[in-house]
């Protein structure tokens, strides 16, 4: 159970923004069937599958057959949301297109979240995260001087239209709640991350400038960076934003030059960003990068270990909070995933059910949300109209 759980949501989503949108429902109780082709095999051996698909219950059916389209509509008949992330032809031409939808269920939540939205001149283009971050804007912004722009690593339109598309879907409920209408969501992967530098884009509208890109450092504080330590590739971030702050590592560091005029103001320490950066980074290479993050946050100085993906794993302050979750998988065993940041005191996220292997769910959900008999779900099956998990 769970604050979502009289909710029911087809996905129909690939990849990352759409299964971590569904997710992150599901988490909380909502009904999530996961809509697969029974031709594709699910990769089950990365962890992004099931990392991304927990919570959820799995179909096998294709939509490119005429039964299985029906089948599709049939469910939507009983369905609260269905949600998809193909280029918008692909709708159209398996016609379950919202207008389609409509027809067996008037008040359907539809979400369609392609790289460029149901429509403009890019509206066809495929998608990935690292493509569609370049064309946001945001690759210009990273960088360091004199460099090629750089792209996030982490596909950084994915997760945010994620969360975009997790909270369309709640206000369309809500609103469905409060005034019985469903209605079409149309939410590109590409135009998430251009509200997130809004600034800079006034800015160039207003003044006509371009942001530098300049690293791991900031325009207006040093030493503000990432520093390496005594491990072999351990780094730390230091953020220093007063001189205050700056006195204070001074003397931690030891540093006999404290009267230097270079360093003396947020400005002079800009400008000497090069010559700090050297200073402070042969102070840190001496120390564990844990060990030194404790020490600065004790002095009220941000700074935070560079940790890789085994030590987020180990990270006591995360496990002390509950955060990573054990996940019992029948096929691979026990893995330890991230578990929900979202915490609501009255109504947690509470479950942990492994994510679904390809048709594990079939003939369960046919029979009981549509009550087809065994006989009809295994004449669909070997027609290849739908998949059932091999035993």
């Amino acid at each position: 159970m769970g604050p979502l759980s009289n909710i029911r949501i087809l996905d129909l989503t690939r990849v990352w923004a759409g299964p971590l949108a569904l997710r992150m429902l599901a988490d909380f109780g909502a009904e999530v069937i996961k809509i697969s082709d029974p031709r594709v095999p699910v990769d089950r051996e990365s962890g992004t599958n099931n990392k991304l698909n927990r919570n959820k219950l799995g179909l096998a059916l294709r939509l490119d057959e005429p039964e299985g389209r029906q089948l599709l509509l049939d469910l939507t008949n009983i369905s609260d949301v269905v949600i998809e992330n193909f280029r918008p032809r692909v709708m159209r031409n398996f016609n379950l297109t919202y207008e389609d939808l409509k027809t067996v269920k008037p008040d359907i939540i539809m979400c369609s979240m392609p790289g460029f939205g149901s429509e403009g001149e890019y509206s066809e283009y495929p998608a990935f995260g690292p493509s569609v971050e370049t064309m946001t804007g945001i690759s210009s912004l990273m960088g360091y001087p004199g460099g090629p722009p750089m792209v996030s690593g982490i596909a950084y339109p994915d997760p945010l239209a994620a969360m975009n598309g997790a909270g369309a879907l709640m206000s369309a409920l809500l609103h469905r709640q409060r005034t019985g209408q469903g209605q079409f969501i149309d939410l590109a992967l590409s135009e998430g991350p251009v509200c997130q530098i809004g600034e800079h884009i006034v800015a160039f509208s207003r003044a006509g400038t371009q942001p530098l890109r300049i690293g791991n450092t900031h325009p207006n504080h040093a030493p503000y960076g990432v520093y390496p330590c005594s491990d072999d590739d351990q780094w730390i971030a230091i953020c220093v934003t007063s001189d205050n702050q700056w006195a204070i590592l001074q003397k931690l560091m030891g540093n006999s030059d404290g009267d230097d005029s270079r360093f003396a103001s947020s400005a002079s320490r800009v400008s000497h960003r090069a010559e700090l950066d050297e200073l402070v980074g042969q102070w840190s290479v001496k120390h564990d990068s844990r060990e030194l993050t404790v020490t600065l946050q004790s002095l009220s100085i941000a700074a935070g270990a560079a940790v890789n993906n085994w030590q987020m794993l180990e990270d006591p302050h995360m496990n002390q909070r509950g955060f990573m979750m054990d996940i019992d998988e029948p096929d691979l065993g026990v893995k330890r995933y991230p578990g929900q940041a979202i915490r609501l005191s009255s109504t947690p996220a509470t479950k942990q059910n492994p994510s679904p292997q390809l048709g594990e769910h079939t003939r369960q959900l046919l029979h009981n949300l549509l009550s087809m008999s065994n006989a009809e779900i295994d004449r669909h099956a070997e027609h290849g109209i739908i998949g059932l998990m091999k035993e």
